[in-house]
């Protein structure tokens, strides 16, 4: 994705970066132990982690039906190569429905992850926001009955 700059990670860097994904609000402490290191040690290398980006941002991942959205859909698309698709990537990057984009091979150029809080504001979402914009050739609409799995740790 990214070309990185930055000198691999040594392994206690990825023992680090292994329990801070599965829980960052442990204590120092417990981090330390559960990485087996010093207090002092984790501290330092958690620090220099935040302080060159390796670290994006600690979040809350919230489940999504207790915050009123009920449907996700994935949405891949066909685009016209035109002056059109920048601006198209623009909105996709602003609109807080998109919670991630991904520009692919194959025989779609775009694969979206749409939520919305229901059946109804996504089929005007859709007719609105995606099948009126010139950029785009071809839409189609997956939308998802089940969750199989939801993570966000990376294998590290």
């Amino acid at each position: 994705m990214n070309e990185s700059h930055q000198p691999p990670l040594d392994e206690a860097d990825r023992r680090i970066l292994r329990e801070v994904q599965k829980d960052i609000r442990r204590s120092p402490e417990m981090l330390a132990d559960a990485v087996g290191m010093s207090v002092s040690s984790f501290r330092r290398r958690l620090k220099r982690l935040r302080s060159n980006g390796r670290i994006k941002a600690e979040v809350a991942l919230i489940e999504p039906e207790t915050a009123g959205i009920e449907i996700v859909v994935v949405v891949t698309m066909r685009e016209e190569h035109s002056a059109d698709y920048d601006r198209l990537k623009r909105r996709i990057r602003e609109a807080p429905e998109i919670t991630q984009c991904y520009s692919v091979t194959g025989e779609v150029d775009l694969i979206l992850h749409v939520i919305m809080p229901g059946m109804e504001r996504f089929e005007a979402w859709l007719q609105e926001y995606v099948l009126q914009d010139k950029a785009v050739r071809r839409c189609t609409s997956h939308v998802v009955y089940s969750r199989i799995k939801y993570e966000t740790a990376l294998p590290i």
